[in-house]
């Protein structure tokens, strides 16, 4: 017995000094992350400052209160977030069970029998028994792989939770653009509607004059007008009809039958071509982007996965109890006087695998490393949508000044050909090459806005940005791990 408990205070003393032993590698930040850490700002940036914008509920400036009410339906009713809600609830199940295969599993059975033994010299006699176990094992976990692998565990989870952020952001933005896509088709419908009613008027003006004889019109004139008109008027039920198809759109976003967007849809959008959305550090990006921070803690439980993994190749000590009562009646069982204990120890050591335990290392060390790859791809997308989008912000709010001084002069070409048309003075094509010119430039305004609103959608969707109301809800989304 003094051999036995000598043996086990000896394998315990191992335990306790190999559990200071690491064999989860360090974390390796990706060469990438680090030059974007360390980045000044952002090549593009026309504030390169520290300072970024609040962007929370930054739809609500675009699209006013009917976006700010589609964005709060999304976030209830969307399929792809109830999905991804529940795959954040599988990984938080799947830390606990890791937690709980650190704790001692215990166990109990309770049975009874009955029935008949010999009796010498020629008899038997009818018996009961009842009995009562009780039993318990912890793996001491010396080489640390369940602590590994809870780690790991925790590391899923809080990735998952960021990526349900990430999700959400993505799904917002898709939202966004369908909205803003809708409120611009919308102002081309309005539009095309009054560029028909200028063709209508024109044409109206041009059949008036040839009904009354002028000379400078002809019957090929009202022929050209007709044309324009009815080409005008073409153009109506295609824009129609992708409304209607783009409202039908943001109610499959909205989780929602076909049509109820477009019950109360308006056009309520909001250019501000001055806003300039600082854009704050590249290095922000790695904080504020949750697909980033996800790929970060997808890559150290990764690193988790190979400590684990090593370990496994270690010698695992496992202790077991068991208690046994035993008695002729149900009140006799609990019994201390028949208690049977037992206490043991056993010490595995994996001594043949066919290769299938070091394999498994070698499989987590490139796990780690396509994960490592995986962050720095991550983080290296994220600094190129930002730079993406505000370049695109650049050169459109540039267009547009360039539009704006086509368009005067467009309005300004248009009523002199109107009033000198109007007085006979200059033919038909004249004023109708004036209308078109004028109709361009306002058609291509309308796109360029929808241009700048959809970069500035991509701007703050690629900054990642304050998405939560502070610090606190942060910490509680990240879910840091130690």
């Amino acid at each position: 017995m003094t051999k036995g408990r000598h043996r086990i205070a000896t394998v315990l003393s191992i335990a306790l000094l190999a559990s200071g032993c690491a064999l989860t590698p360090a974390a390796t930040e990706p060469v990438m992350v680090e030059h974007i850490r360390t980045r000044a700002g952002f090549a593009h940036a026309e504030i390169n400052g520290s300072e970024t914008a609040d962007r929370i509920d930054w739809w609500a400036d675009l699209g006013g209160s009917g976006l700010s009410e589609a964005v709060a339906r999304l976030r209830t009713h969307n399929f792809d977030l109830i999905e991804a809600r529940e795959r954040v609830v599988q990984a938080e199940l799947r830390a606990v069970q890791a937690r709980g295969g650190r704790f001692p599993s215990a166990g109990a059975d309770l049975g009874a029998a009955y029935g008949r033994a010999p009796v010498p010299p020629a008899g038997f006699e009818w018996d009961d028994s009842y009995s009562l176990g009780l039993t318990a094992s912890f793996n001491t976990d010396i080489f640390g792989q369940l602590r590994a692998r809870e780690r790991s565990a925790r590391l899923g989870s809080s990735a998952a939770r960021l990526n349900y952020v990430a999700t959400e952001q993505q799904l917002i933005a898709i939202l966004a653009q369908s909205w803003v896509n809708a409120a611009s088709l919308q102002r081309r419908l309005e539009l095309a509607i009054e560029i028909a009613e200028s063709y209508r008027v024109t044409y109206t003006l041009t059949d008036q004059r040839y009904d009354t004889g002028s000379r400078n019109t002809a019957a090929s004139d009202v022929q050209i007008a007709r044309q324009n008109l009815e080409a005008a008027l073409a153009d109506i039920p295609d824009l129609e009809t992708q409304l209607a198809a783009q409202l039908i759109q943001i109610d499959l976003l909205l989780a929602r039958p076909a049509g109820q967007t477009a019950q109360y849809f308006e056009s309520d959008l909001s250019v501000d071509r001055q806003m300039i959305i600082p854009a704050g550090l590249p290095a922000d990006l790695l904080m504020d982007r949750p697909d980033v921070a996800a790929a970060a803690l997808s890559y150290q439980a990764a690193l988790e996965d190979i400590g684990a993994a090593r370990a496994d190749l270690f010698p695992g000590l496992t202790l077991t109890t068991a208690l046994s009562f035993q008695g002729d009646e149900p009140g006799d069982v609990v019994d201390f006087d028949d208690l049977l204990a037992n206490l043991a120890a056993s010490l595995t050591q994996p001594v043949f695998q066919g290769g299938r335990l070091r394999a498994e290392v070698q499989i987590q060390e490139s796990e780690a490393a396509a994960l490592s790859s995986a962050f720095a791809r991550a983080a290296l997308t994220a600094l190129t949508d930002v730079e993406t989008a505000l370049v695109q912000q650049s050169g459109l709010i540039r267009q547009l000044e360039q539009l704006d001084a086509a368009l005067r002069s467009a309005e300004i070409s248009n009523q002199i050909a109107q009033d000198r048309y109007r007085q006979g003075l200059i033919p038909l094509l004249s004023v109708l090459e004036t209308q078109r010119s004028l109709n361009a430039a306002r058609l291509n305004i309308i796109l360029t806005e929808q241009a700048l609103i959809l970069a500035r959608i991509d701007l703050h969707q690629s900054l990642g940005g304050r998405w939560f109301d502070d610090a606190e809800e942060r910490q509680s989304i990240a879910g840091e791990v130690p």
